[in-house]
């Protein structure tokens, strides 16, 4: 039986000075990708959280969760599980 589920997780985004690069954080997860620009580094990210829960899912562990604030960017993932 599957059952899907949307988690989410706040993004910090910054840019790197020295790689001339954009970093998307997502501090709960803590994880990091980046890209030449936002959108780039967010799809990076999201392909990154992906996996990242999908190994935990698959591991038996628990997927953290991320207290909501109500200001900020949130990355929307889909679990399958």
């Amino acid at each position: 039986m599957s059952r899907r589920a949307v988690v989410q997780y706040q993004v910090v985004l910054t840019h790197d000075p020295v790689t001339a690069t954009v970093v998307a954080e997502v501090p709960a997860l803590q994880i990091a990708d980046s890209g030449v620009d936002g959108p780039e580094a967010l799809d990076r990210l999201l392909a990154l959280a992906t996996f990242h829960l999908d190994c935990l899912i698959q591991e038996g562990k628990l997927v953290p969760a991320d207290e909501e604030e109500d200001a900020g960017f949130y990355l929307r993932v889909k679990l399958v599980n």
